[in-house]
């Protein structure tokens, strides 16, 4: 008798957690970002909530947590319950927040999400000039032949510790050059100063520098990436040049590790879908980046190799 108790409590519990998978979601699921209203990650993921609550059936909805690098949004996500209801879009910084030691010691992304899927991403940030520079620099050679001629004269806008932080020491390691990196904060102020010649080197995304190369104010001397972009294919890429690059920007989704794997099943399934859906598509060639879903383990692979193309850097900037 006893045995047939537990066998048929066991029974119960599989039957409701199957109903419970079944129903799921059975309210709004939130997606926190790491960043601000209007941002390429606050854009993008907002455009395919819109095809998530269409496929799922319930309003998801985005909340904005800046702050920390990353840090304060994935902080949040740890506080809350693993039960599908909170997810996490962020980008390539969240490989920073591990390397560069931004959250407890010890803390690595693999063991703080269980990965749904890479979203979206591509190779689109730019290495700007102004035309107007009085440094003589209209190419890419001219730009290695002035800097390594003078040493640390050219300055170069970065946020200190952030993605395009690594991406400028990449450079520098690779052809054997020294700029002066300026921490300039965001993205529209890193641009406010690079416009008004506080610095001579800006690095941005394409479509931030482009009514610039159509006015002729801004020289593009690469892309970052071992590939050129289809939507500018006139811009070198920057393997092209001598200077490797193996780290793609991409877009991930995430949930709190524990989750009930089915329900990050079937949330993915639903991501699978909506990636090729206008309101994404559009809203990332807004940026000149693609679809480019990758669930699961695959999203983990691929992640893992951009890390340990940023390995090197942040150890290095770790080290100084």
């Amino acid at each position: 008798m006893k045995k047939f108790l537990v066998l048929l409590l066991a029974a119960v519990m599989v039957f409701t957690c199957t109903i419970a998978l079944a129903d799921y979601p059975e309210k709004a699921i939130e997606i926190i970002i790491p960043a601000n209203p209007g941002g390429d990650t606050d854009t993008t993921v907002r455009a395919i909530a819109q095809s998530l609550t269409e496929i799922l059936g319930q309003p998801v909805v985005v909340t904005n947590m800046s702050g920390g690098a990353g840090s304060v949004a994935m902080n949040e996500l740890t506080n809350r319950d693993a039960d599908g209801y909170t997810v996490f879009y962020h980008h390539v910084d969240t490989l920073l927040l591990e390397l560069l030691g931004r959250m407890d010691e010890g803390w690595k992304w693999e063991d703080a999400l269980d990965i749904s899927a890479v979203a979206g991403g591509g190779n689109t940030y730019c290495l700007f000039v102004r035309k107007d520079n009085d440094k003589g620099i209209e190419t890419f050679e001219d730009l290695v032949a002035y800097a390594k001629e003078n040493p640390y004269e050219l300055t170069y806008a970065v946020e200190i510790g952030g993605t395009l932080h690594m991406h400028a020491l990449a450079m520098m390691q690779a052809l054997g050059i020294e700029v002066d990196c300026v921490d300039l904060g965001s993205a529209s102020d890193r641009n406010v100063a690079f416009l008004g010649g506080q610095v001579d080197i800006l690095e941005a995304l394409y479509s931030q520098g482009e009514e610039y190369i159509k006015s002729g104010d801004y020289i593009p001397l690469f892309v970052f990436g071992n590939e050129r972009n289809a939507n500018f294919p006139d811009i070198p890429c920057s393997g092209e040049l001598g200077f490797s690059f193996g780290a793609e920007w991409f877009y991930y989704f995430g949930f709190k590790k524990g989750t009930d794997p089915e329900i990050i099943e079937k949330f993915t399934e639903a991501v699978g879908q909506a990636v090729e859906m206008e309101p994404y598509t559009n809203a990332l060639s807004l940026y000149d980046f693609r679809a480019n879903f990758l669930p699961g383990e695959e999203g983990v692979a691929f992640m893992k190799e951009v890390q340990e193309v940023y390995r090197p850097m942040a150890e290095a900037l770790m080290g100084n």
